[in-house]
């Protein structure tokens, strides 16, 4: 089965780019000299069933904090089955009105200001440069995985494949991990990371019986 991990880079990373599917609840504070806007009645009785907070933060906040607030309202949203209509029920947002036209704030609108103003450049440079220099290290395979398609979406520009995708995932692997694999060239992950899991049982078996020798 194709990991779970994997699954999600193909449905964020690789596939056409689009808005995302679910929207938020409670939006930010934007910049001054605006006013409130609300559009129809939100579905907060669902919404607030997943425990989910509004937002308050300044633009100077942790822009981790933002991003996870992000992601996980889109998560909520994305499980109730929300339609785009639905999701910009959901934002109480202050924007600039004699700017940008009623019809204009859309879900996608909505995103792209939030990224903007609460998660800074600096802060996706940063992710980026993590996971160009990622290494397994003392990381299980699984746990490389999890953390190689954590930080991927901040350098899709460099992995705009599955081959390129399996390239740099084997790049990053132990040594002696890629020395069990590195004859094969890989074009499908799925086949890559059950031939790395592969590996390391191998080695874990290597050593075990090193131990008992």
């Amino acid at each position: 089965m194709m990991n779970k991990w994997f699954i999600e880079y193909l449905r964020r990373n690789l596939a056409v780019q689009q808005p995302s599917p679910p929207t938020p609840q409670l939006v930010p504070d934007m910049p001054q000299g605006i006013e409130s806007v609300r559009i129809g009645k939100p579905p907060v009785d669902k919404i607030q069933k997943y425990k989910v907070e509004e937002f308050r933060a300044i633009a100077d906040d942790d822009p981790k904090m933002a991003e996870f607030w992000l992601e996980n309202i889109i998560r909520v949203l994305d499980e109730l089955s929300c339609t785009f209509e639905e999701c910009l029920k959901c934002v109480w947002w202050n924007t600039i009105i004699s700017v940008v036209p009623r019809e204009n704030v859309t879900w996608e609108f909505f995103q792209t200001k939030f990224r903007k103003k609460y998660i800074s450049q600096r802060f996706l440079d940063q992710k980026k440069k993590e996971f160009l220099e990622l290494k397994q290290g003392n990381m299980t395979v699984s746990e490389y995985e999890r953390e190689f398609f954590r930080l991927s979406k901040y350098a899709r520009e460099c992995i705009p494949t599955e081959i390129a995708v399996c390239k740099c995932f084997e790049e990053g692997l132990n040594e002696d991990i890629k020395l069990l694999i590195g004859i094969l060239e890989f074009k499908e992950f799925v086949v890559l990371d059950n031939q790395a899991h592969k590996a390391e049982e191998l080695n874990k078996e290597k050593k075990q019986a090193e131990m008992e020798a």
